[in-house]
């Protein structure tokens, strides 16, 4: 259980309330008990401070109470240029001059730890902020976070131990939910620290890989990049990708034995990158053995096997977590950050397409005994993004598919589903190995806009073993589409794409382990994606009847 954080709030802008109630809402979600102050609160406490000019007398004798009993304050966005100078006195920051908001780069110092856990792919933050210029930083300061004005970087998280008296002059765009969560982050993982909650040298996750395929080598890079993760293992079948894992990642240890791999002692977290129809018996020998699981997606092709690895991750208290990478796609986020910030208006139409024209591959995907089918091989992408940008309860499934053409492979050449929500919107998922016409990627409505997008067609040149040049024309579903935004008047507007961060995902998973701040992705949300599939599985089969979902009752 972690400690209570008090919140004493003086005066605020609307904009401000919405800022104080995105972070309280992250912080609660990440297990503090957030509250804000009474005189029958809980004693002891890290209060949390943000007022604009001043606190009332009330709030004053709550932060001599605070003092009194030794508890950690933090002056949190413009708290430290208000009338507090008992405070402002004690953090040890001398304020001169707000900057006027902008995207500033938050760059973490101090401990080489400390640098790791804020910004573990490296470089900096991100977030839309004014910046406060300092004139000075006693030598008792601990300086956390800084943002450059011109070339002189500033301080913009501080802590004090002698006094128990931080700093973070953070203020995130209110209207920009992802920015809030970003800079609550650093907050918790700030809090934990001072506390001393967390270990001061905390070791890194050793992981272990069953299979080394494409995927799996795309977890050892991570695993290798990333410094709260460690390559330790990999096991697989084959000589022949054991022998590639040893060349790209020396030091490796290597077996051909999921015996071995469950039973080692150091491996924390094991990946399954098995065919779909075992991910579920994987993933629960995995949490049985003591260690947390990754899965490839899908999840499983139940919900019966769903609902059963998630029930053995609360019986041994181990993560299991599917990886949605495509969560992560610049495609995806840049929608995802426009329906954050309501420029669409109210969504209530989207199309979401993969595909083209040619034979399905003669690997297990295309055995839908094994792979679930079309449906399950690339609706646990897509679905999973639909359902992530809208969230909503569902009423129905319905779903078509179609064998004409591919008679040697099991999958449906052309797959069709349509979710209906019960606010009355709709979602359209088509997957089709018989689109000679390409649909756009995206095609979503709003109220106040819609949003389209165009394929791209992109080609890698390289010079061939004689010296001259080869060009290979990738698929275009290899390369993200380009977004347009439409607006009511027909103004169309290429959009800009967001990009994730190096081993977003990763990040994420040791994020929920190590410092219990909750990952975007949850084993919850992939199985209500497999309870869609499911619905939509029977719906084909009885010709497009509508289907409900489980779980969406």
């Amino acid at each position: 259980m972690l400690p209570h954080l008090t919140w004493v709030i003086g005066d605020q802008t609307p904009t401000d309330h919405i800022v104080v109630e995105g972070t309280s809402r992250a912080l609660s979600e990440a297990g503090w008990l957030v509250a804000a102050h009474s005189d029958d609160g809980p004693r002891g406490s890290a209060l949390l401070i943000w007022t604009r000019t001043s606190l009332d007398d009330e709030a004053r004798r709550a932060v001599a109470e605070a003092r009194s009993h030794g508890s950690p304050i933090f002056l949190l966005g413009p708290s430290i240029t208000a009338d507090i100078p008992e405070l402002r006195e004690a953090s040890g920051v001398s304020p001169e001059t707000w900057a006027p908001s902008h995207l500033a780069r938050l760059r973490p110092h101090g401990s080489q730890v400390w640098q790791e856990r804020v910004a573990p792919s490296g470089g900096a933050t991100e977030i839309q902020t004014p910046v406060l210029a300092t004139d000075k930083v006693r030598e008792s300061v601990e300086i956390r976070l800084t943002a450059h004005l011109g070339l002189t970087p500033h301080p913009v998280l501080t802590w004090n131990p002698e006094t128990l008296v931080g700093v973070y002059s953070v203020i995130p765009d209110a209207d920009a939910p992802e920015e809030i969560v970003a800079s609550a982050r650093v907050l918790h993982l700030a809090l934990r620290d001072v506390l001393s909650i967390d270990p001061p040298h905390a070791e890194p996750l050793v992981v272990g890989l069953l299979g080394f395929g494409a995927i799996g080598a795309e977890h050892a890079r991570a695993a290798d990049a990333l410094p709260g993760l460690r390559l330790g293992m990999v096991c697989d079948r084959s000589d022949d990708r054991l022998s590639a894992a040893r060349a790209h990642f020396p030091g490796v240890t290597t077996t051909t034995s999921p015996e071995r791999l469950l039973s080692d002692g150091e491996v924390d977290v094991v990946v399954v990158s098995t065919p779909p129809d075992s991910h579920a018996a994987w993933a629960e020998r995995v949490m049985n053995a003591g260690k947390h699981v990754i899965v490839e997606k899908p999840f499983a092709l139940t919900i019966d096997e769903s609902d059963q690895v998630l029930a053995t991750a609360h019986a041994t208290g181990r993560r299991a977590v599917v990886y949605q990478n495509r969560r992560f796609d610049p495609d995806f986020l840049t929608i995802s950050k426009l329906l954050d910030r309501g420029s669409l208006g109210e969504v209530f139409h989207l199309e979401a397409f993969i595909g083209g024209y040619g034979h399905p591959c003669n690997y297990w995907h295309s055995d839908e005994a094994v792979s679930g089918g079309a449906l399950y091989d690339w609706g646990s992408h897509l679905i999973d993004q639909i359902l992530s940008l809208h969230p909503g309860p569902i009423h129905h499934v319905t779903c078509i598919e179609h064998k004409r053409k591919w008679h040697d492979v099991t999958n449906a050449d052309h797959t069709s589903m349509s979710l209906r929500f019960r606010d009355g919107s709709e979602a359209v998922f088509v997957h089709s190995d018989l689109a000679a016409a390409l649909k756009p990627r995206w095609y979503l409505l709003g109220t106040e806009g819609a949003v389209t997008s165009t394929w791209r067609h992109e080609a890698v040149i390289a010079r061939n073993a004689i010296g001259t040049l080869d060009e290979d024309v990738l698929a275009v579903t290899d390369s993200p589409p380009e977004l347009t935004l439409v607006d009511p008047l027909g103004s169309q507007t290429v959009l800009s794409q967001v990009n994730a961060e190096p081993h977003a995902f990763h990040r994420q998973f040791v994020d929920d382990v190590r410092y219990a701040w909750p990952m975007t992705v949850t084993a919850e949300q992939s199985r209500r994606v497999v309870a869609v599939m499911e619905a939509a599985r029977a719906s084909a089969r009885a010709g497009g009847t509508p289907v409900p979902v489980n779980g969406d009752a």
